[in-house]
């Protein structure tokens, strides 16, 4: 395992007095351990945190990736500065009713995507890169003393919400194949997810398989070839809560129950990496033990509520 230590990144928050405990972890495709195609921020005193996924299998989406990651954080702490005008930046958002904070997440996921075409196109000396994009950020309810967290998302980077008496719950919806079957009413919701969740080809009829099998194609990106749909909304977090953010490094390779189980039982310092540290596991077993086994690229935020 010492072979990957360059390519992996840690990110923690230890300050008693923030009301969320943010952990990441990434770790590069053991196919090329020098590259890491995802980018992931944390935020930790604003409370902002995203995960970004490099679209190419090259070095187009490691800078494509970054490049997102870097326009997002400028534009958030931008953003901060007027909402605020011009008071302390460096800590939560507070009531969230005076701002319309998912058409600023929106803003911030343009302002990425605008840079990755021209900055990032640049670079990389191609216009044929893109990233995926699931962000979260956090806002302190004041006068109700609860917090508010507004994400964003596009492509098949997720946000999961962990409630301590439910089950997993995936907050958000794939840019790929399987929602396109379901909005085209090709294939239930009910069966769309049992496809996504299968572990071996026998769950699995032929037509499912070759579903399950391009899973992975998304649909639209930053950097791609129009203008994305930004989807976002909003949920209240109460304490115990636990929220996922991953690329599909970590979703395709674990099952939600799989996911739930490091969730809820993993200590939270390291709860990110235990998850980065599964999914690599299951990426290295052999096509006929289990369908899930795919060599990615593998991020996960996990924010963990304890106000």
């Amino acid at each position: 395992m010492s072979q990957h230590k360059t390519s992996r990144r840690k990110h923690s928050t230890t300050e008693a007095h923030i009301p969320f405990k943010i952990v990441g972890y990434s770790i590069a495709c053991e196919r090329h351990i020098h590259r890491n195609e995802d980018s992931f921020i944390i935020e930790k005193n604003s409370g902002l945190a995203a995960v970004f996924d490099g679209v190419g299998g090259s070095a187009a989406g490691e800078i494509a990736s970054r490049t997102a990651a870097r326009a997002t954080r400028q534009a958030w702490r931008q953003a901060l500065q007027e909402v605020r005008k011009g008071r302390n930046v460096d800590s939560y958002l507070e009531n969230c009713d005076t701002t319309d904070f998912c058409l600023l997440l929106q803003h911030l996921i343009e302002k990425a995507d605008d840079l990755v075409r021209t900055e990032g196109a640049r670079q990389a000396g191609t216009d044929d890169l893109a990233t995926t994009v699931a962000l979260a950020a956090l806002c302190r309810q004041s006068a109700k003393n609860e917090y508010t967290m507004v994400y964003a998302h596009v492509g098949d980077s997720r946000v999961y919400l962990l409630r301590e008496h439910e089950t997993l719950k995936r907050l958000t919806v794939d840019d790929g194949l399987l929602g396109r079957l379901v909005e085209n009413s090709m294939v239930s919701e009910e069966d769309a997810h049992r496809i996504d969740q299968a572990m071996h080809v026998e769950d699995l009829s032929d037509l499912e398989f070759s579903y399950f099998r391009l899973r992975g194609g998304i649909t639209q990106a930053l950097g791609g070839p129009t203008p994305p749909t930004i989807h976002a909304e909003q949920v209240t977090i109460i304490p115990g809560d636990r929220i996922l953010l991953c690329t599909d490094g970590i979703h395709d390779n674990l099952t939600d129950a799989e996911i739930e189980d490091i969730l809820r039982n993993a200590p939270r310092q390291t709860v990110a990496r235990r998850l980065v540290e599964k999914a690599l596991l299951r990426s290295r077993q052999e096509r006929q033990d289990t369908i899930r086994a795919k060599p990615d690229d593998m991020t996960a935020i996990v924010m963990t509520c304890r106000f």
